[in-house]
């Protein structure tokens, strides 16, 4: 039985509630959880950030998912065979799995739900993925039977179905047409997922609740595959903006797990009642470096600017000393993170004085945006001010509130930017999430579009190393962005609360976990 949450702390000599929404006892289990933001939308691979990426694959899953070792992994397909040309990919559906409805999954819901993503009216962010435009062309989908569904391919991918996996695409949902009313537009996700989103109190909180129906799959959980299966009544989701506050929510006995920033894991290791999850992660932080800016189109600006950031500092600062700074896109983690992947345009205040003497610059103000959610964007920005500030570059921060600054990453409007993305789990979508024409890619190199072009095509996995090698030393002499490191993910874990593991692809999961 959970009772109200009741927390307060001391903020400039005033009580402030940290968590006002009082609710009525109940004897239903409930897990108190905290996420930084607020979700963006409850449509699937719409609109969303990594946060929201999070709650969706609680309540949808795909034809497939990521494991735990970032290999794809049957989820709502129960096998996926592909032809010998490797343009045909056949996935024979599960014959257990129940809509939140509870009408059954099949074949027929496949293709409804891909027809949907595939209209441009749907805005999905994944689409061109699927049309030829940046990636495979997904020619049909055909059912063949109530539980199969075929896809074909104009040419061979290498990630196809990592594509569909992808966090940012929704993990392509299979969503009942109950989704959406007559007219198509959205109404609710009705997936086949653990949970089911009860309540959404905008900017305040998210209950979750668990879905009776549901069909677990029995074998090991991994990843978002494998056993989901929920142990308690209702997830509790609080929206916390600030670190301090999950903090001193969690230390008030009102979250019991908790994301928090490394500056806080001494204080809580010695918390009463706690255990420390610990995890390297793929989620990739960056400086963002807009080179269609008239000031940052030079290049010898941007390898300044590169030149003047000790990446070390900055990651050994943010983390306590815990995470490990890198240059690339690709994460560590990864098999594909070879030897190459570690050169970088060193830490050279003199050589950044120089460079910023040859481009002529003349002290224009250079505005970094950051907001202040958790993950360090604002602690990140602070450093790398004063590290610019020390060459000679007139630095300011701008500080916004989180949709604010993501808005600005989608249209481009910005200088440089305090930014984080959500895993790609195979190195060649680590390029092209900043890769491209559209708004949002900060690289839009002709060569390094025609390299990712092969690498996300290529199986061979000898040619797609040469081909992620190239396009790291490309990505290092453009500086479109400079890359600091992998996230080291921390959470505070109450010692009732069982069951609860980070992962490497930096996302918290809420079944298998259970309360003592």
């Amino acid at each position: 039985m959970k009772k109200a949450i009741s927390a307060l702390m001391i903020s400039s000599a005033m009580l402030t509630p940290i968590i006002s929404v009082a609710f009525a006892e109940t004897e239903e289990q409930v897990l108190n959880v905290a996420i930084g933001a607020d979700i963006r939308g409850t449509n699937p691979g719409v609109n969303r950030d990594g946060t929201t990426d999070t709650i969706h694959m609680h309540l949808v899953e795909g034809l497939v998912a990521y494991g735990e070792d970032f290999s794809i992994v049957p989820m709502l397909a129960e096998s996926v065979e592909q032809s010998d040309d490797g343009l045909t990919y056949t996935f024979k559906l599960r014959q257990d799995v129940s809509f939140h409805n509870n009408e059954t999954m099949k074949a027929e819901h496949v293709k409804w739900s891909w027809d949907r993503y595939m209209k441009p009216e749907t805005n999905w962010r994944c689409r061109n993925y699927f049309t030829g435009k940046r990636g495979v062309e997904v020619t049909s989908v055909d059912v063949i039977d109530d539980y199969t569904v075929q896809f074909k391919l104009a040419e061979p991918s290498a990630i196809f179905l990592g594509n569909l996996a992808r966090f940012d695409c929704g993990s392509t949902a299979i969503l009942h047409p109950d989704s959406v009313d007559a007219d198509g537009n959205w109404l609710k996700p009705v997936g086949t997922g653990p949970f089911i989103l009860d309540k959404h109190k905008p900017g305040s909180m998210l209950e979750l609740v668990k879905f009776e129906n549901y069909s677990s799959l029995d074998i090991p959980r991994s990843g978002y595959g494998g056993k989901k299966e929920v142990l308690f009544d209702r997830l509790r989701v609080f929206v916390l903006s600030e670190a301090s506050i999950v903090k001193a929510a969690y230390l008030a006995g009102d979250i019991d797990v908790a994301g928090i920033e490394p500056s806080d894991v001494v204080e809580l290791e010695g918390a009463p009642n706690t255990r420390l999850d610990v995890a390297e992660t793929a989620i990739w932080d960056t400086l963002l470096i807009n080179s269609r800016d008239p000031l940052l189109k030079d290049k010898k600006m941007r390898q300044a600017i590169a030149h003047a950031i000790s990446r070390e500092q900055v990651i050994d600062v943010i983390t306590e000393g815990r995470g490990r700074a890198n240059p690339s896109p690709v994460p560590p983690v990864s098999s594909f993170f070879s030897d190459t992947l570690w050169e970088s345009l060193e830490y050279d205040p003199e050589k950044a004085k120089a460079l910023l003497k040859e481009t002529g610059y003349a002290g224009e103000p250079l505005e970094i945006v950051a907001s202040k959610r958790s993950g360090s964007y604002y602690q990140r920005a602070l450093i790398i001010q004063s590290m610019l500030s020390q060459v000679g570059i007139n630095a300011q921060l701008k500080v916004l509130e989180w949709g604010t600054q993501l808005d600005a990453y989608k249209k481009g409007t910005y200088q440089l930017q305090s930014f984080s993305y959500s895993p790609r789990l195979d190195p060649a979508l680590s390029f092209e999430m900043i890769t491209g024409d559209a708004s949002r890619k900060v690289w839009k190199d002709e060569d390094a579009m025609t390299d990712l072009s092969q690498a996300l095509a290529i199986s061979d996995r000898e040619k797609r190393q040469a081909l992620i090698n190239d396009l790291h030393r490309k990505f290092i002499d453009q500086v479109p962005a400079v890359g600091l490191g992998h996230r080291t993910s921390f959470y505070a874990v109450r010692d009732n609360v069982s069951g609860f593991q980070g992962w490497g692809a930096g996302k918290a999961r809420y079944w298998g976990v259970k309360i003592d």
